[in-house]
């Protein structure tokens, strides 16, 4: 009787339990919030713009490191699709990002709720006086960045 409990199928669920303990679990930890440099630069078309007016909070976004850019040795581009290039990550803030992609490391994009209306403005009037936000910064479209970590 023993050896039968134990060639009887699994459930369902035991069977989902056991596959998704297989796969490894990914954590994401917040890098960096910004917004993306050059945006103006790469919505040339109509279709560029309604695409980039349909981007909700949430949407993530693909970066890719850009060894060889002739403006930028730490160049990281920003992304919504891997033909569809937004711009970049500011040139004050990617260095540390570029270099752990580098090593190999793997990092997402997250676009968050733009600050609503004047706020916004002296939100960022007051980062760049202090010098946390880069002047080429477009944050009509913040989102953060994530490094991701496999278990």
């Amino acid at each position: 009787m023993n050896k039968l409990m134990q060639e009887a199928p699994q459930s369902f669920r035991g069977r989902m339990y056991q596959r998704d303990n297989a796969r490894p679990k990914e954590h994401r930890i917040l890098v960096l919030k910004t917004g993306i440099a050059g945006l103006q630069f790469h919505i040339e078309s109509e279709e560029e713009q309604d695409a980039l007016n349909a981007i909700t909070p949430g949407t993530e976004l693909l970066l890719f490191r850009e060894p060889d850019n002739e403006f930028d040795e730490w160049a990281v581009a920003v992304h919504l699709t891997k033909d569809d290039k937004l711009g970049f990550v500011s040139r004050f803030k990617n260095e540390t990002i570029a270099r752990l992609m580098d090593a190999g490391k793997k990092f997402i994009g997250v676009v968050d709720e733009p600050e609503a209306g004047n706020a916004a403005e002296e939100i960022a009037i007051e980062e760049q006086r202090r010098g946390r936000r880069a002047p080429t910064e477009n944050m009509a479209l913040p989102f953060s960045i994530y490094l991701i970590e496999e278990d």
